[in-house]
């Protein structure tokens, strides 16, 4: 189990988890509090709304969870060109942080754990006290033959239609 950790700038309350830059808002679900998967990547929501945050990628297997962890949730994100990073949508990738989809493309199990969200709601602070671990693991899913990278991770057509109109 390898950790690395770094500062990500933070504005308007987010930062991403982007394969090679792409970021496909219009396809972003945002019914979970805590991530919001895209067709490529995904969006990690903060607390504050501007400012430093502490993100660390955990690589390797492992089930430990070291540290107090408030929060923490699980989504299916694709990855079509396998160069998922974490990002910040001002600042561009973090290159202090490794790449997470070290499989290459395909699906990915996604997970981050996060603390003090709720310390700074909607703030602009230089260095906030919110931390986040996140981790990846290719899943055992497949896009389905006839999906192109800008389909929705649902496979059916009904769940799929259904996540755009809650977003």
């Amino acid at each position: 189990m390898t950790y690395h950790q770094a500062p990500v700038f933070i504005n308007e309350g987010i930062f991403g988890i982007f394969d090679d830059g792409q970021v496909p808002i219009e396809s972003t679900d945002w019914s979970g509090s805590l991530i919001a998967p895209m067709s490529a990547g995904a969006i990690v929501r903060t607390g504050i709304n501007t400012g430093n945050v502490q993100v660390e990628v955990r690589t390797g297997d492992s089930s430990d969870s070291p540290g107090e962890w408030e929060e923490e949730a699980t989504v299916l994100v694709w990855s079509p060109t396998g160069n998922l990073r974490i990002e910040s949508v001002v600042s561009g990738p973090q290159l202090d942080l490794p790449i997470l989809s070290t499989s290459g493309p395909g699906w990915y199990e996604l997970g981050v754990e996060a603390r003090g969200r709720r310390q700074d709601p909607d703030a602009s602070v230089l260095e906030s006290a919110e931390a986040y671990r996140v981790s990846l693991r290719l899943s055992e899913r497949t896009a389905p033959a006839s999906a192109s990278t800008a389909a929705l991770p649902d496979s059916d057509e009904e769940a799929r239609r259904r996540r755009l109109l809650q977003g």
